[in-house]
């Protein structure tokens, strides 16, 4: 076992032995997450059975682009459909201007401010578009930007990716200032973005890429948010061959995961067992024994099911920081 923590997660990688032989709820005191990594899959029925999800590391989120914006919105729900009207009569009432434009330095040098303040706000943020300018910039010919001004402000922008070998347009990097996050501006831009890529000739478009594990970097809301949009997550190695990895997760505590946490992991196969398909069932953890799981389950969903953790004791020693 090797105890380390991993952007502020504790956590314990495990062999598949040690996985099947441990009482790892004795170690919810010590981590958060129990983790066998690239476990083969003639295991995975056994780590299933002990607690563990068997599942990919990284998901991406894709959506056909559609015929229309109009045949787009029919995916969705009424009340998500509404949500995308409410935030268009918002923009055009706060007379904001939308517009497609080349990956600049002068754009980046606008945008960048928002990216960082927004990462700031972030418990595990970390500023990858600030990191990737120089490279953004050297690539610029295969980006686009969807941005929002007001006035001659940027109010907020989406650094697309034009992928022709994948047929996809992939926003990469998103922000709006904080001013515009409680009024739909990034469910505008994300449908601005999808109609470009429609217009552009691409049929795919992808809302990027998330590590599994949603409570840590990635939070609950940002899947019923993509989710709502009409995206649907998909195991990474289907879209970027190669990508990622396998893992199988079992989490023991929430000290430094949100409440509630999930994984999407593997569904079964008709024989029970978990395979490596493109259908994910959502494995939920949480302290509620009765949380409502309605937010978190979309029709592209093998299912979802609850994981009711029990607290533990609060006269245990602290935890001691893992390298």
């Amino acid at each position: 076992m090797i105890l380390k923590t991993a952007a502020g997660l504790p956590l314990a990688v495990v062999d598949v032995h040690e996985a099947l032989e441990g009482d790892w709820r004795r170690h919810r005191h010590e981590v958060d997450v129990v983790r066998v990594q690239n476990p083969p899959p003639e295991c995975w029925a056994e780590l299933a059975a002990a607690g563990f999800a068997p599942k990919p590391q990284v998901v991406v989120w894709r959506a056909a682009t559609a015929a229309s914006d109009e045949a787009f919105l029919e995916r969705l729900t009424t009340r998500d459909r509404r949500n995308v009207f409410v935030a268009r009569r918002r923009g055009l009432a706060a007379g904001l201007r939308l517009d497609v434009r080349p990956v600049s330095p002068a754009l980046l040098e606008a945008f960048l401010p928002l990216y960082e303040s927004q990462i700031t706000e972030m418990r595990h943020g970390w500023p990858v578009a600030a990191r990737h300018r120089e490279r953004i910039l050297a690539e610029s010919e295969h980006y686009f930007a969807v941005c929002a001004w007001e006035g001659a402000d940027l109010a907020g922008a989406c650094i697309s990716l034009q992928s022709p070998d994948k047929d996809e347009v992939r926003g990469r990097f998103g922000a709006v200032a904080a001013r515009h996050h409680a009024t739909g501006l990034t469910r505008l831009l994300y449908m601005e973005l999808i109609g470009e890529a429609r217009r552009r000739g691409f049929t795919w478009v992808s809302l990027g890429s998330d590590p599994n594990l949603y409570g840590h970097l990635a939070k609950p809301g940002l899947f019923g948010f993509k989710s709502r949009l009409g995206f649907v997550p998909l195991p990474s190695h289907l879209v970027d061959p190669g990508s990622g990895s396998d893992q199988a997760d079992r989490i023991v505590n929430l000290a430094a995961l949100g409440d509630p946490s999930f994984v999407l992991a593997y569904a079964p196969g008709p024989d029970g067992r978990p395979e490596r398909g493109p259908a994910l069932r959502l494995e939920m953890f949480s302290f509620t024994e009765d949380l409502d799981l309605r937010p978190y389950s979309p029709a592209h969903l093998a299912g979802v099911r609850l994981h009711h953790l029990r607290r533990p004791c609060l006269d245990t020693p602290a935890r001691q920081a893992h390298p």
